[in-house]
């Protein structure tokens, strides 16, 4: 995902964040089109010379690029085999705009709200679908700042903050923990769908450890099940919330006669349909039969526990 991998050379760069063609060269043209045109990528400047080898050792800070035969050559002065053969784009650099950058993942990511920078490499990207706040890190140094943790709390709301970043040392996750944040890393937000297309998605993202599957979120209409959005119609989405509400409750057996009072439909139609439907959400016929069972005589149950169980305002 060129958007993640952007990111992650925005936080190697320092304080002038840029890429060169020829790292570009690895995506499609396309793709770095739409990057221009967004303003995420900008032509900063052009290079007329190249770096030397890694390995060499003939004291040159760079080496003369060359137009030889119609081609751009990066000579070495000693070795003609570790000659640079370059492509006119090779010597462009491009200015990473964190502010756009970050705005694109969140977009990418169908967060709501505004991202703005809180700190020195430290984001509030937005709300994800089950109303989590989320914050893209450069380095857990950054939250370890005085006041920041409180801050990210504070915007978080009800909800433990998660905080994605590029990467973090054992040491460091579990002091973040410790501080109630929930951490985790970039490649838990990219994934590929069932076309190949990388896709970036802050709906998997749990809190290691928790035990909660399902989690209702009453006024954005939604519903997860094990990281998975479940797109059910409303009249679905309607039924879950009234199995959740009976499952952690002293009882958690749904009667028969409460859901056709509630739903207006006879009991066994509506839940084979509640069935079909979370199958079409890419549930398994085994998954769906396991998660709602039937009490004879009675009616049916959600086959949870009350721990796996989460509902939000």
């Amino acid at each position: 995902m060129i958007l993640i991998w952007l990111w992650k050379r925005l936080n190697k760069t320092g304080a002038r964040p840029e890429v060169s063609g020829r790292l570009l060269r690895r995506f499609p043209e396309a793709d770095i089109a739409k990057l221009l045109k967004a303003r995420i990528l900008i032509e900063d400047r052009k290079v007329e010379t190249w770096g030397t080898c890694a390995h060499c050792d003939c004291g040159y800070d760079a080496r003369i690029i060359h137009e030889i035969d119609g081609k751009l050559v990066a000579c070495c002065p000693f070795d003609p085999s570790q000659d640079v053969i370059l492509e006119p784009n090779d010597l462009m650099r491009y200015r990473i705009d964190a502010e756009q950058l970050i705005a694109a993942i969140a977009a990418a990511g169908k967060l709501t709200g505004t991202s703005t920078a809180i700190s020195a490499g430290l984001w509030s990207m937005g709300t994800s679908a089950m109303g989590r706040s989320i914050f893209l890190c450069r380095s857990p140094r950054d939250v370890f700042a005085p006041g920041i943790s409180m801050l990210l709390k504070s915007l978080a709301g009800s909800t433990l903050p998660i905080v994605v970043f590029d990467e973090t040392d054992p040491s460091s996750g579990i002091r973040l923990r410790d501080m109630e944040i929930d951490v985790h890393e970039l490649d838990e937000i990219s994934h590929q769908d069932q076309n190949g297309i990388e896709k970036i998605s802050f709906d998997t993202l749990v809190p290691p450890g928790n035990r909660v599957r399902l989690t209702v979120h009453r006024s954005r209409q939604a519903v997860t099940l094990d990281g998975r959005v479940l797109d059910l119609p409303s009249q679905m989405l309607a039924l879950v919330r009234l199995f959740v509400e009976q499952a952690v409750g002293p009882d958690p057996r749904l009667k028969k006669q409460e859901i056709e009072i509630n739903t207006g439909r006879e009991a066994k139609e509506i839940i084979r349909d509640l069935r079909n439907a979370l199958i079409g959400c890419g549930l398994t016929r085994a998954q769906v039969d396991e998660l709602f069972v039937l009490v004879r005589g009675i009616g049916y149950r959600l086959a949870l526990n009350r721990e796996e169980i989460e509902i939000l305002g």
